[in-house]
């Protein structure tokens, strides 16, 4: 029975969880189109693009605290109420024939504070309906999930934005904020193991605990650091790929989705064979090893600039970065108490997130300033490829 139970717990779960990322990805695929629609500018959409992940190292630590002492079923349905809120306050400022971008930012941080409060609740709520040796294969069916809309994401959105608008396609987004809260519904109740003042009277004393485990803990925040250099790296290019695509190259909307599209088949591929992957290899072989190979493969791009060949190249570096992710949570959710897990999530997913807004604008203000995106795609690769480089000799390198 109790099997059975989780069973089904597990299955609202990533159904939530599949529901709620359909419409993370037109909202993603929409946004910079209707940015470069209305202003033509690359500068506000990598911006834009950057500022959404600010809330990640704002607000990482207090999800973590929260997650580890409160009912994670409730923070889940908490969050996506508040993210339907913050989804119609977004489309309210793009209604505008003219958008004002100090009201767009403010839009958009407040959607994108939604995330970093309930993803550690998402990621240890996993240990506690999974048994431990299907810890990897649960993180795969979720990257899984991820990986298959990347692919039908950017082609299906395109297409959706192109009949209804981009700004009509941000209801779409909404509802999928809807339709989660009920599913989550059906999640059996927890009771958070202390009361909301206890919370938030130790929330610091909570907090400097997480930070320190973290930081004491060489090999997993050596990982975090990697993810530092290696989120810097990817988002210069992936800020500014539709603006690279479709201004830069002047390919066709569709041509630009379909060259994602393609990307997204080698994500799919890594979630599938993922958890045979990182049962077989070492981890910090592992995670060094992609890394390298994933800023090798983005260095590919400067060989042609044909919107398959692109696909093709965003798939293999998909590829690794997939692997890269389901081997660093497996990791994490083998190695670190449950009782710190949440914590330890908000801290490593805070210092790697950080670098996220940093390398979005410094992309765009390279491009912004007649730099050509070879410069950003040569960048990208460098940087990348020299964080698994430093992987490998640090104590992540090491971890069996």
């Amino acid at each position: 029975m109790v099997r059975a139970m989780k069973e089904l717990s597990w299955t609202y779960l990533w159904f939530s969880f599949l529901v709620s990322s359909m419409g993370d990805w037109l909202y993603r695929l929409a946004l910079p189109i209707i940015i470069l629609q209305k202003s033509g500018s690359a500068y506000h959409a990598a911006t834009t693009f950057g500022v959404s992940f600010i809330p990640w190292v704002l607000f990482s630590l207090i999800g973590g605290s929260l997650a580890d002492h409160y009912a994670k079923n409730k923070i889940l349905i908490l969050g996506n109420l508040g993210a339907i809120g913050a989804s119609l306050f977004l489309i309210f400022v793009l209604k505008s024939p003219h958008i004002d971008f100090s009201l767009l930012y403010l839009a958009v941080f407040i959607l994108a504070s939604v995330d970093p409060l309930i993803h550690p609740s998402f990621q240890i709520i996993i240990p506690e309906i999974v048994a431990q040796d299907k810890f990897a294969q649960a993180n795969a069916v979720i990257q899984t999930i991820d990986n298959t809309l990347s692919i039908m994401g950017p082609l299906a959105g395109g297409t959706v934005v192109m009949i209804l608008g981009g700004a009509n396609v941000l209801w779409l987004d909404t509802f999928s904020f809807t339709v989660a809260v009920g599913i989550l519904w059906l999640l059996p109740s927890s009771s958070a193991t202390k009361s909301r003042k206890t919370i938030i009277r130790n929330l610091r004393f909570d907090i400097v605990k997480g930070v320190k485990y973290s930081f004491h803990q060489r090999v997993i925040f050596s990982g975090s650091m990697m993810f530092l250099l290696t989120n810097f790296a990817l988002n210069m290019f992936e800020a500014n790929c539709i603006f690279y695509m479709t201004k830069t190259l002047n390919y066709p909307l569709i041509n630009a989705t379909i060259a994602m599209s393609i990307g997204g088949i080698g994500s799919l591929i890594a979630g599938i064979l993922g958890s045979q992957i990182v049962t077989r290899f070492r981890a910090g072989i592992l995670l060094s090893s992609s890394t390298i190979m994933a800023g090798l493969s983005t260095l590919l791009l400067l060989l042609n600039t044909n919107y398959l060949y692109i696909g093709g190249i965003l798939g293999l570096v998909s590829f690794f970065g997939t692997i890269n992710v389901i081997t660093y949570f497996t990791l994490r959710q083998r190695t670190v108490p449950k009782e710190m897990l949440g914590r330890v999530v908000a801290v490593t997913r805070m210092v790697s997130y950080a670098s996220i807004p940093v390398g979005s604008w410094f992309g765009g203000l390279l491009l912004s300033h007649g730099h050509p995106m070879i410069v950003v795609i040569m960048i990208a690769g460098i940087v990348r490829t020299l964080a698994g480089v430093m992987a490998k000799f640090s104590p992540l390198g090491r971890e069996k």
